[in-house]
């Protein structure tokens, strides 16, 4: 990936098929985990990255947070999930893609994918315990900020060229 230029209408980066595979692989992984945690609110005691990606808003008042489970978790896992759709549909030709693809996304779309990145990033470093270097976890995570890093630049820069 050769990073996110600004275009017309938004923005676009270039990705080589192994990227565009390994990011599609990602996006799939993490909408398959939202749409459990979705239909089973338990899930977020068993596994520690659910719990990250659907935190308690009342970590001091159980009933308060119990609450807000019942009210609200599953509408907020299901809102993560849908941008994560949207970051496996965006990338479903390129990962089937033999060569180097330009993936072109709108604002909605590039603020979609940066909010998709943000939780593979919290999956991932659960899942290595920040700071562990697990077979090349590490990289990945890295490469995710990398990217989520460069999505905020380029945004910021189409918006100053259309103010």
């Amino acid at each position: 990936m050769r990073g996110f230029v600004v275009v017309d209408g938004g923005v676009e980066a270039a990705l080589e098929p192994e990227e565009a595979r390994i990011l599609a692989s990602l996006a799939a992984q993490l909408s398959s985990l939202l749409g459990e945690a979705a239909d089973d609110e338990a899930l977020s005691d068993a596994d520690p990255a659910v719990a990250r990606l659907l935190p308690d808003a009342y970590r001091d008042d159980e009933e308060a947070a119990a609450e807000w489970r019942r009210l609200s978790r599953r509408a907020l896992a299901e809102r993560k999930g849908a941008f994560a759709s949207r970051f496996a549909a965006d990338l479903a030709d390129a990962a089937a893609a033999s060569q180097t693809t330009r993936i072109r996304l709108d604002e909605a779309g590039a603020i979609d994918w940066m909010r998709a990145i943000g939780d593979l990033r919290l999956v991932l470093a659960e899942r290595m315990e920040v700071g562990d270097d697990r077979e090349g976890m590490s990289d990945l995570y890295d490469w995710l900020a990398w990217m989520q890093d460069d999505l905020v630049r380029v945004l910021d820069l189409a918006e100053e060229r259309g103010a």
